[in-house]
């Protein structure tokens, strides 16, 4: 009986190895493939974020040139008002100049 009962032990044993074994398998490959697509997903993600962080900073670009433009623009408009008011100013010395002389009746 003895022998039986080990060959008994043996098949319980090397069943369970045939049925564990596969089970093994099969569990880490799906785990394996979850966490190749969960990479794959977070891959797509940053290039998703990539791409975002890319428009943001055309973005800003273009928005510092348009700042930098309208400075510019505004900075030659300030200098032309700057030089109208001198030339008038000049226009307007040298016109009470000329009055002056007038009323006192130098050449």
């Amino acid at each position: 009986m003895l022998p039986w009962a080990i060959l008994a032990i043996f098949l319980l044993m090397f069943g369970g190895l045939f049925i564990f074994l596969p089970s093994f398998a099969i569990w880490t490959y799906h785990r394996r493939k979850m966490e190749e697509l969960q990479l794959q997903r977070n891959a797509t993600a940053e290039r998703q974020l990539q791409a975002q962080l890319d428009a943001l900073r055309a973005e800003i670009q273009s928005l510092r040139d348009t700042t930098l433009q309208y400075d510019l623009s505004f900075d030659t408009a300030l200098q032309r008002l700057e030089a109208r008011v001198a030339q008038l100013e000049r226009q307007r010395a040298h016109t009470s100049v000329d009055e002056a002389t007038q009323r006192i009746g130098l050449p």
